[in-house]
């Protein structure tokens, strides 16, 4: 019985130095890529002084396009946006920004209406993506504040201590990714260079339904910590509601905070949407040209033009 111990001891520490030496090489290889926005700002993004950066969710993400942004204003911007996020991702990403050292003087927050509706969000789906530098302090704090009210959110703080803990739990996203990688530093999962995404062009298939008027406040603990932040790095925050189907964002003008409201800029256009809540990327190509004339009253206005 005492060498059968012996034997199950040492195949289990066994296991466990395997285990971590390969979720080891796993995060190492994922946090010198491109194929996360984290990991790219790190890696790719070589530029420090932008006009406007684009922080957001998915909206973020499909609806402005940088590169025609800038085609027609000069300006120089950079779209930060990750899919399947809330406030809370959004401002682990400006954190991560400026401690990259990158300057903007716009931040456009794009986050989706749900975001500002949903107050106890604390970690967004997608937040495993900062996991391969969860060794910087503003990053396993974020996993740790949030590890009360969420399991991921402790798999992903234990990772910090633990590697294959984070890395088995999700090892679709991040040791298949990992591997994938090793080959090809510069992939990058659904985004351009200037870290834009479309969905493609396609009717969305809905059904014709009456405005839906929502209403609105701006009382978000993690948009009180975006504008703190901004505020002490002279950044202007400019908040985007994004166009959905047949809905219009009603509220309250907030107090030191500009924002654009496109939430209804194409009613009863089905074929300017990808789904409800979703751009096509003909729908991208307008809702970014409705967005350029809006923004550059703020640019033109600062620029004392």
């Amino acid at each position: 019985m005492k060498a059968f111990l012996k034997y199950i001891g040492f195949l289990s520490i066994t296991f466990l130095i395997l285990a971590s030496l390969m979720s080891f090489i796993s995060l190492y290889s994922l946090r010198t890529s491109s194929l996360y926005k984290p990991s790219f700002i790190v890696n790719s993004v070589s530029e420090n002084n932008f006009d406007y950066i684009i922080l957001g969710s998915s909206v973020g993400l499909t609806t402005l396009n940088t590169k025609l942004i800038d085609s027609i204003t000069r300006m120089n911007g950079i779209n930060f946006s990750e899919d399947d996020t809330g406030l809370s991702s959004q401002y682990l990403m400006l954190q991560h920004t400026l401690y990259e050292g990158k300057k903007m003087k716009y931040c456009i927050l794009a986050p989706g209406l749900a975001a500002l509706r949903n107050k106890d969000a604390n970690i967004g789906g997608n937040d495993y993506r900062f996991v391969m530098h969860v060794n910087r302090d503003y990053i396993g704090n974020y996993y740790k504040e949030a590890a009360p009210n969420s399991f991921e959110a402790r798999i992903l703080y234990t990772t910090k201590y633990l590697p294959f803990v984070g890395v088995s739990y999700y090892n679709t996203e991040l040791f298949f990714p990992s591997i994938r990688v090793l080959f090809d530093k510069k992939k990058r999962n659904r985004f351009d260079d200037k870290g834009n995404y479309t969905y493609p062009q396609k009717k969305a298939n809905l059904k014709e339904k009456p405005l839906d008027t929502v209403k609105v406040t701006f009382d978000h603990t993690y948009l009180k910590k975006i504008e703190a932040l901004c505020k002490k790095n002279d950044i202007e925050l400019i908040y985007y509601f994004s166009p959905e189907y047949q809905k219009f964002v009603s509220y309250e003008k907030p107090e030191n905070l500009h924002v654009i409201n496109h939430s209804n800029i194409f009613q009863d256009e089905l074929s300017l949407f990808y789904d409800p809540l979703h751009v096509n990327s003909k729908g991208r190509e307008k809702a970014t040209l409705h967005f350029i004339k809006d923004f550059e009253q703020f640019y033109l206005s600062d620029s004392g033009n």
